[in-house]
């Protein structure tokens, strides 16, 4: 089965005084959950939620620090991961994405890339791919709800496909999106360009590679 995109959580924030706890989409077992956290503030840091692997981060730009972190399901009930961060100044943000297919052992990335920035449109760094017809997606957190959409691409794919896009008024506001593809022949993705409707004040994005579980090849006895 080759990987796909398969939901996304409640984008959820939180104000100065609270962490932020994102709801998990559904998701059966062996499926990969993405968290995908942000803080107006550089300087706070986030503890890894219990049982998650952190991915990336810190990544920052100004007063915007993202972090992502994922985990395997081990039932179709994970729990919703706690991003705890260490200071309770700022708003907070953080959503949870699910994708199906990838290999059922050891971390899933091929290959990934954090960036993040103020300009628009967001260029994030792409990913070099290892394997041909592999999934690649980008996914991030903005720091406002001025854009709804964005229109992406990059060399290899050229095209991507959104996934989802959302947006809360929760504090000065924040949007979260997910964007993904397939490159044909194992290479390099080139950088992936969001061109957002609107002009977002900072924006954390990872572009990351996915691996698929390698196609059983039957073998065949010879009789003489």
């Amino acid at each position: 089965m080759a990987v796909a995109y398969q939901a996304s959580g409640a984008l959820t924030g939180a104000l100065t005084t609270n962490d932020v706890t994102p709801p998990n989409p559904t998701h059966l077992i062996g499926d990969i959950l993405i968290c995908v956290t942000a803080n107006r503030v550089t300087t706070n840091t986030c503890t890894t939620p219990t049982n998650w692997t952190l991915l990336s981060g810190p990544t920052d730009t100004t007063a915007w620090r993202t972090y992502v972190f994922w985990i395997r399901a081990t039932s179709a009930a994970v729990t919703n991961p706690l991003c705890d961060w260490t200071a309770t100044s700022a708003d907070k943000y953080a959503q949870v994405h699910s994708i199906r297919g990838a290999i059922e052992s050891g971390s899933p990335f091929a290959a990934s890339t954090p960036t993040a920035g103020t300009a628009d449109p967001g260029v994030a760094t792409g990913v070099t791919t290892t394997l041909p017809y592999q999934y690649v997606f980008s996914l991030g957190l903005d720091a406002d709800n001025l854009a709804t959409a964005a229109t992406t691409t990059a060399t290899d794919p050229a095209a991507w496909t959104e996934r989802h896009f959302s947006t809360t008024t929760t504090g000065a506001d924040a949007g979260g999106f997910f964007y993904d593809g397939v490159r044909v022949t194992a290479g390099a993705t080139g950088n992936v360009s969001h061109d957002f409707n609107g002009v977002p004040t900072a924006w954390g994005i990872i572009v990351a590679a996915v691996l698929e579980p390698p196609i059983p090849y039957l073998t065949v006895a010879r009789h003489r």
